[in-house]
């Protein structure tokens, strides 16, 4: 794998991202990042052109993932859960120490 191609992904996008796509709404992503819904699409296409393809399908006020935003979902989704459980691990053993 080409690393120097992939792009530097910021986390923000990635968790927006992640709850559009577990929502299917940029309104109720927004809402649960205590963002405005105009802020969520921003994300959601930055994240797009810096990936190179469209995430999601948007047509009559529904969102569809595309299949590519279908396969990002699952890796971000796993990703992000594999970082929270760390990062929390490492918070609890601070704690004991």
């Amino acid at each position: 794998m080409d690393f120097a191609r992939i792009p530097r992904l910021s986390l923000d996008l990635l968790r927006g991202f992640r709850a559009a796509a577990r929502h299917l709404s940029f309104t109720r992503a927004a809402q649960e990042l205590c963002l405005t819904q105009p802020a969520v699409s921003r994300e959601i296409r930055t994240l797009e052109e810096q990936i190179g393809t469209p995430l999601f399908r948007r047509s009559n006020r529904t969102l569809q993932l595309t299949q590519a935003g279908q396969e990002l979902y699952r890796a971000v989704d796993e990703a992000l859960a594999l970082i929270a459980a760390r990062v929390g691990g490492a918070a609890v053993r601070a704690g004991a120490g």
